[in-house]
């Protein structure tokens, strides 16, 4: 054998091949804990405000006919309305008379059957109503819509 030239024995292959794979395992830690990070420091931007952390403004008991043909059916509902400002429940005690009317004209072009459909109609009526309250508020914004009874017969 000549001087310059070293072996590859089986005891140098393993220390090779331990040391690649110890290098990768401290690689994927360093990543994923990069990963981790960037999004607990705000990478993504949250929401101004959280849902359940704004103040509220409870409407009465909303008593409407649904809109089926075949037969009679109403629903009764109680909405609390989640606000972004405390300054809107001011607003939104002047123009109550016209945020019940609102409400009131979307429940009623609802049938039963709609409103029986489950979680994603729910969820559907309630972004709904906060899209059309939101175009006619000044001074704030509602965030969210809760349903405190919703009860169709």
């Amino acid at each position: 054998m000549s001087e310059g030239k070293q072996t590859w024995t089986p005891g140098r292959i393993i220390i090779v091949v331990l040391m690649l794979c110890v290098l990768f395992a401290v690689s994927t830690l360093v990543f994923v804990s990069y990963l981790i990070t960037s999004r607990d420091t705000g990478s993504t931007p949250k929401k101004p405000a959280e849902a359940g952390m704004g103040p509220t403004y409870s409407l009465d008991t909303f008593n409407v006919n649904l809109a089926d043909r075949e037969s009679r059916h109403f629903l009764r509902a109680t909405i609390t309305l989640e606000l972004d400002a405390s300054a809107l429940t001011k607003e939104l005690q002047k123009r109550e008379p016209q945020v019940r009317d609102i409400i009131i004209s979307i429940l009623r072009a609802k049938t039963a059957e709609e409103l029986k459909d489950g979680n994603a109609t729910a969820q559907k009526l309630k972004e709904e109503i906060k899209s059309r309250l939101n175009s006619v508020l000044t001074s704030g914004q509602v965030t969210a819509v809760y349903f405190t009874e919703f009860i169709v017969q």
